[in-house]
């Protein structure tokens, strides 16, 4: 049976919240929180300012979740800072992400996940001989840029690092509402901002089952690698004080997936969630409020399990001065109807190609980050529309077989074969 509350004619905006399953949120986003009510003011306004008359989305009447038959709130999933030594520097990769959660205020039941990320690297020189030293105020500094899509050079650092925290976040504030840099192509809000203003309760779930990303596997060679194990070093991107984290890999490597799909299709599926065997309840933290909300993640009716199998990394040419590499990981995404068969399936590659000096350190994990990603966007791009040397590259499969298994994907699911 398909919810009523699907039928609903209006969605309650309720806000920006933090995603904290048993942990402080101050331990979690010691950024965020502090820019939370700077952000919570600055989103809640655009959205005003940007509302068409006829939109089913409601700001007017409160910021509760309690408020409305469907609510929508912006949930922040992560703040991360992965270090690296480098070429001689630091290399820092800030990250942050969220979600645009749609689900039943009546009884707490998440219908609709759609996950937005960003991320941006700095090389800084080590502080005490170490990258793990870092100043909190360059840390706040970074993370405002990346909400309010701005690129501050290095030499203006000392025009804010002087400053209280209250004062850089207003500065920078001040001067991306003043560009627009926060509603810009690039920016990490401008999708989100676009998510929540087409947001219609006729598109939430126009059918009585839910799609989603059923597990992320990673397979013994690829955890090995990742690990450290083997010929490789740690992937420090998804590494934490303990070393490779694999449920911030899966995490990540599930949230692409979903974005790429939704933005393909504009079909949003549900992403993977840390602590899938410890239930399907999502806890959501108010830090203007202090309320917690204990949503339930629906369960999937059919689901796509990715499988990480491994990378390797190739020399395909050199010169006297220069060399070429490519960086291949290889993956299998299944299709399954949850808890009762695999549908089908299909094995993939994707080589990244880059050459370099010689004597050159090159940051092996970021090339083999971005080659999965290549192969989860590149999956997606051309089940809508076939690359035939894409086809002959990524995987064995013939034209034929990949029709037959992209058609049985979209017809579960409901999706036109155009």
């Amino acid at each position: 049976m398909i919810n009523g509350n699907l039928f609903a004619q209006t969605i309650q905006y309720s806000g920006l919240s933090f995603l904290s399953q048993n942990k402080d949120t101050k331990d979690l986003f010691p950024n965020t929180l502090i820019l939370e009510p700077y952000l919570r003011k600055a989103i809640f306004q655009h959205l005003q300012a940007n509302i068409q008359d006829d939109s089913p989305l409601n700001l007017s009447v409160s910021e509760s979740f309690k408020d409305g038959t469907l609510s929508l709130i912006i949930a922040i999933d992560s703040e991360r800072v992965a270090s690296i030594f480098f070429n001689n520097k630091c290399l820092h990769t800030y990250s942050v992400g969220a979600q645009v959660i749609v689900f039943s205020a009546k009884d707490q039941s998440i219908l609709s996940i759609q996950p937005h990320t960003a991320r941006k690297i700095y090389t800084d020189e080590p502080i005490e001989a170490s990258c793990k030293n870092r100043r909190s105020k360059i840390d706040l500094l970074r993370f405002t840029e990346i909400f309010y899509g701005l690129d501050i050079s290095k030499d203006n650092y000392k025009n804010y690092t002087n400053l209280e925290d209250t004062e850089i976040i207003n500065s920078i504030q001040a001067e991306s509402l003043t560009s627009q840099s926060f509603v810009g192509a690039n920016s990490f809000l401008q999708p989100i901002f676009s998510s929540i203003l087409s947001a219609n309760p006729k598109d939430i779930n126009s059918t009585n089952f839910f799609v989603g990303i059923d597990d992320v596997i990673i397979e013994n060679l690829a955890s090995s690698q990742m690990s450290g194990e083997s010929e490789y070093s740690e992937n420090y991107e998804f590494s934490d004080f303990f070393g490779f984290n694999q449920n911030i890999y899966k995490i990540w490597a599930g949230q692409q997936f979903s974005k790429w799909f939704s933005q393909t299709y504009s079909y949003p599926i549900i992403p993977f969630v840390k602590g899938k065997a410890l239930g399907r309840d999502v806890a959501i933290k108010f830090a203007d409020t202090g309320e917690i909300l204990n949503l339930t993640l629906p369960s999937l009716d059919f689901g796509f399990v990715l499988k990480i199998r491994g990378f390797k990394k190739v020399k395909l040419d050199q010169s006297s001065l220069r060399e070429v590499y490519g960086w291949a990981a290889f993956g299998e995404i299944e299709f399954h109807n949850v808890g009762i068969e695999m549908i089908t399936s299909i094995k993939l590659k994707n080589v990244l190609t880059e050459e370099i000096n010689k004597d050159d350190e090159v940051d092996d994990w970021s090339n083999f980050n971005v080659s999965t990603n290549r192969i989860l966007k590149d999956y997606v791009d051309n089940s809508k529309k076939l690359d035939k040397k894409w086809l002959s590259k990524a995987t064995k499969l013939k034209k034929k077989e990949f029709n037959k298994h992209i058609n049985i994907v979209k017809k579960s699911i409901g999706l036109n074969n155009d």
